[in-house]
């Protein structure tokens, strides 16, 4: 699984925006 979407499935579960803005960051690389 890419980090990317790990983070995304923690976003989806706990509603963290940290972890959609990690999400954000690691998607766009």
């Amino acid at each position: 699984m890419l980090t990317a979407e790990l983070f995304w499935r923690i976003f989806e579960v706990t509603g963290s925006i940290s972890a959609y803005l990690l999400y954000r960051r690691y998607s766009q690389q």
